[in-house]
């Protein structure tokens, strides 16, 4: 009777350390489990943020485009204006800054 008590307390021991055994590999899988889900969240929301981040770039370049773009457009006008000054205008031009050139030093 002695006997059959400590065999069954054994296989109880036993048990009990199959059962610690295997909830601790099961408590492993779960920290791996949930560190494998946890990357995975991390990498989809940077990917998120990525993405929105590229969104909002592209959004602040168009509009940043679309205001330099009248601006851009009036500052060729202006080089082209000034390109096509007349013969007449660039001569007295040059007489006007010569003569101011000549009075200045009194060599007139």
């Amino acid at each position: 009777m002695a006997l059959e008590a400590i065999n069954e307390i054994k296989k109880a021991e036993e048990k009990a350390e199959e059962l610690i055994q295997e909830a601790m590999n099961n408590s492993k899988e779960i920290v791996k489990n949930a560190s494998i889900q946890a990357e995975e969240e991390y990498s989809k929301t940077l990917s998120e943020a990525n993405s929105k981040k590229a969104q909002i770039i592209a959004k602040a370049e168009d509009e940043g485009n679309s205001e330099a773009k009248p601006i851009l457009e009036k500052g060729e006008k202006e080089v082209a204006s000034i390109k096509n000054i007349s013969e007449e205008k660039k001569n007295n031009a040059i007489n006007l800054i010569v003569e101011r050139i000549v009075k200045i030093h009194g060599n007139s």
